[in-house]
C-alpha cells in the first residue's frame, strides 16, 4: 500500500532570490486555482517553486514534491486532492 506523503516548502523565497534561482528562465509546469506550480535553473542547478498568485508568496520545493505534484496533476490525478497538497504546502511556512 502507498503510504500517502506530506508536501512541504522548504522555504519561502523572494522575487528577487526566484529571479536568480531562475536565471536561465522558467517553464510554467501547470497552475491550478490560484496556484502556479514552474522550474527554473541557473547554471546546472534546478529549482522547483510553487507560487501563490493570491498572496504572491513563491515557495522553493524539493524536486520530489514536484515530482508528485506533476504526476498527479497530468495522470488523473484529483485536482482537489491537488489543490489541497499546494495549500499545505503554502501553509507549511508561516
Amino acid at each position: 500500500m502507498k503510504e500517502e506523503v506530506r508536501l512541504v516548502a522548504l522555504r519561502e523565497v523572494t522575487r528577487e532570490e526566484f529571479l536568480d534561482l531562475a536565471q536561465s528562465g522558467v517553464r510554467e509546469l501547470f497552475d491550478l486555482g490560484h496556484y502556479k506550480v514552474f522550474d527554473g535553473s541557473k547554471d546546472k542547478e534546478q529549482s522547483h517553486f510553487v507560487y501563490d498568485m493570491g498572496t504572491h508568496r513563491c515557495f522553493l520545493i524539493d524536486k520530489d514534491t514536484c515530482y508528485e505534484l506533476v504526476t498527479a496533476f497530468y495522470c488523473g490525478g484529483d485536482k482537489p486532492t491537488i489543490l489541497n497538497s499546494l495549500n499545505e504546502i503554502a501553509a507549511s511556512i508561516k
